[in-house]
């Protein structure tokens, strides 16, 4: 499995460059762009005068602060992009080599089909890891060039609270792919599932929604809010979102082994 690690990580390099330079990017402007703002006050009156359900998709915070600030900028839509990644990594590294004939190449040497669904969970993971990494790092050194103490630990919470999210994603969408060969067709359900789940948390939010009901929306188990600002997580997505992402990906693996591959 570590021929196919190498080798699936070597490939997806420069598509992740460009990811994070885009990321990290819009990470460093979010941190600039707070020692450029005036009337942070006005600013911050103006944000509570917003709907109460946007004010909870996005964080309901104090903006008028640096951390309430990064956490509506940049760190509240963190899982969204890394979700939208992860749909198009899971179609672009598995259903894609059904298209082009690869996989039957790969299959043919000394590689089960479960090595196969793993190696790309674990590229995957560690992709997603590495961005949210970059984030951490702009935030602490964007932070202390400009002049503020960084507080590391709470954007450490909220970056481990991202990826625990948009692992239990990838995992899915690697479930998906594998049950679906059309690389176009993948990229557009996973797409698509990320955009409707995302969308409908904060409808939900705004039609104050059962909590039974918003349990089962993905990105209602993201709680970068109370990381940013208090330095804490709840210890539900700390639980709920690896075991989720266990089962997904065993669902993966159950269905890639079960399945015929039209080669």
């Amino acid at each position: 499995m570590t021929v196919l690690v190498l080798d699936l990580a070597a490939r997806t390099r420069a598509a992740l460059g460009w990811w994070m330079l885009g990321i990290l990017g819009m990470a460093a402007y979010a941190v600039s762009a707070y020692e450029w703002m005036g009337g942070l006050e006005e600013l911050s009156r103006l944000y509570e005068q917003y709907p109460p359900a946007m004010r909870k998709l996005f964080g309901d915070v104090d903006i008028g602060t640096l951390n309430g600030w990064l956490q509506v900028e940049i760190v509240s839509y963190i899982p969204l992009l890394l979700a939208i990644y992860a749909g198009i990594f899971a179609a672009g590294s598995i259903s894609r080599e059904v298209e082009q004939r690869t996989v039957d190449f790969i299959l043919g040497l000394p590689v089960s089909r479960t090595r196969f669904i793993l190696s790309r969970l674990v590229v995957g993971l560690w992709n997603i890891f590495v961005i949210c990494l970059g984030v951490f790092a702009v935030l602490v050194v964007g932070v202390a060039i400009i002049g503020h103490t960084p507080s590391a630990g709470n954007y450490a919470l909220a970056m481990t609270n991202a990826f625990l999210l948009s692992a239990a994603l990838l995992a899915a969408y690697v479930a998906v792919a594998a049950a679906v060969d059309e690389q176009a067709r993948v990229t557009g359900i996973t797409l698509g599932l990320t955009l409707v789940l995302y969308i409908l948390t904060g409808a939900l939010k705004a039609t104050d929604a059962p909590e039974a009901v918003l349990w089962f929306m993905p990105f209602e188990h993201y709680h970068s809010a109370e990381a940013m600002t208090g330095g804490s997580l709840p210890l539900l997505p700390l639980v709920l979102l690896p075991a989720a992402a266990l089962a997904a990906g065993a669902a993966a693996v159950y269905w890639y082994n079960r399945r015929d591959i039209a080669v």
